[in-house]
């Protein structure tokens, strides 16, 4: 099977897709793209289906160039390939009548079908609800949005039909993907998704591993994803992050944003780093997604109390890791999709450039509630800080925010150093023990 991907795949029309690549004598040549330079010393051979870079020796074939470039492992490079190829695979070290690949099955049909309800009558709300929010038929269809039908049984008759077999085992199959859910009491299976908008949500091979819904009319929640299934799990994908990764890797940074539809706007305004990540708190899963590319992220969550928890959430895991990490705080009652259709995009991006790192950002949120008139506000006011202050893993990045922290809370540098010490040194870092004193 990895033959036939091989033979597939053209190494010149792959690496011109990443890369523009010119004519040289028998082969073509390029600026490297895994090290900096000024004279072209990449080339690649189409005869023998190989590249190499003279100046930091990075080559292999058409597999090994996916891998450097997109921060693949071998399995998603050949199931990539197979897709641009049209060639299925098995996911590799799993049969191909494996969970996973049913899963990634029963999806695919779905999501066919998802997409064939949007464009039809049935779908005439949805496409309404889609232009409300400003999205174009080039960005619907880009990100392949359908609609779930207004029943209880439209996916189950479908799947049913589409799957084969047995009715009872297609319906096993369609519940093992999440698309159906049963009831506990009689046992009898349901549509999951009904009278949705439809997002579905791509690994970075290209496969449809699940799926989100928004609601259309009136009902809870508003947001529904797939359950966990052998093909979906929340804290191992980011929405979007397979259309991003190109921008994130140029741009340098990744905007870490809440829901679908914030994503999709901000993508088709030209902000093309943005990722959502799925209404789950950031995993050690995303950071090893988004380590492949980046390791600074702007987070732009909802201004709201929830939308601040969720902040705070996904902060201790990106500071941990070394992630350089910003916020972008927006007007009360706007979300970056609200934001960027009533002020415009280049209203956001100046939001993004003065982005201030979240130590301080924090710092001047706490200051705005607590009183620091007292040495009692004082410490609790740095209580709330130090726990992610401390998280931060490069000790002069932590230095570097003490003379700050201690002008906002009118504390002597000497003693919040002091308590950034014992922070770093003491796990869970509960009441600060020490006696402020005031700046004068």
């Amino acid at each position: 099977m990895v033959e036939v991907v091989r033979a597939s795949a053209d190494l010149r029309e792959v690496v011109s897709e990443y890369i523009p690549l010119k004519k040289s004598g028998l082969r073509f040549r390029a600026l490297c793209p895994f090290h900096t330079e000024k004279t072209p010393s990449f080339y690649v051979d189409a005869d023998k289906q190989l590249f190499y870079c003279f100046g930091c020796g990075a080559g292999g074939d058409v597999f090994k160039f996916l891998m450097l470039y997109e921060k693949l492992e071998f399995p998603e490079a050949l199931r990539l390939l197979a897709a641009r190829g049209g060639i299925e695979v098995p996911t590799a070290g799993a049969p191909a009548n494996s969970d996973r690949q049913k899963v990634l099955g029963v999806n695919r049909k779905a999501h066919a079908f998802f997409r064939e309800q949007l464009k039809g009558p049935a779908g005439a709300a949805a496409r309404a609800y889609l232009e409300t929010r400003g999205l174009t038929a080039g960005t619907i269809e880009r990100f392949a949005i359908g609609y779930a039908l207004d029943g209880w049984t439209g996916m189950k008759s479908h799947l049913v039909r589409a799957i084969g077999g047995s009715a009872r085992d297609a319906e096993a199959l369609a519940v093992l993907a999440g698309l159906l859910a049963r009831k506990e009491e009689t046992g009898r299976t349901y549509d999951r998704f009904r009278d949705r908008v439809i997002f579905p949500i791509n690994d970075l091979a290209g496969d449809v591993v699940g799926f989100g819904g928004r609601i259309l009319g009136e009902g809870e929640p508003k947001y529904l994803n797939s359950p966990e299934t052998p093909a979906f799990s929340k804290g191992e994908n980011l929405y979007g992050l397979p259309f991003a990764r190109e921008a994130i890797r140029s741009e340098g940074y990744a905007v870490l944003v809440e829901g679908y539809m914030d994503v999709i706007a901000l993508h088709q305004a030209g902000v093309s780093q943005a990722v959502g990540a799925l209404g789950t708190g950031f995993t050690a899963g995303h950071v090893r997604l988004l380590k492949r590319y980046t390791d600074r992220v702007v987070v732009n969550f909802d201004p709201d109390a929830a939308g601040r928890a969720a902040a705070r959430r996904s902060l201790d895991v990106l500071l941990e890791n070394g992630f350089e990490v910003q916020v972008v705080a927006l007007p009360a009652g706007q979300d970056p999709d609200l934001f960027v259709r009533t002020e415009g995009i280049e209203a956001y991006r100046e939001r993004l450039r003065a982005a201030p790192p979240y130590i301080e950002y924090l710092t001047r949120e706490v200051a705005s509630r607590v009183d620091l008139g007292t040495s009692k506000g004082k410490v609790e006011a740095l209580n709330e800080v130090l726990p992610f202050l401390a998280r931060i893993d490069n000790p002069v990045r932590r230095a570097g925010h003490v003379e700050m922290l201690a002008s906002v809370f009118r504390i002597e540098d000497r003693l919040v150093l002091q308590a950034l010490g014992e922070a770093v040194r003491v796990a869970g870092l509960g009441v600060v023990g020490f006696w402020v004193v005031a700046r004068r």
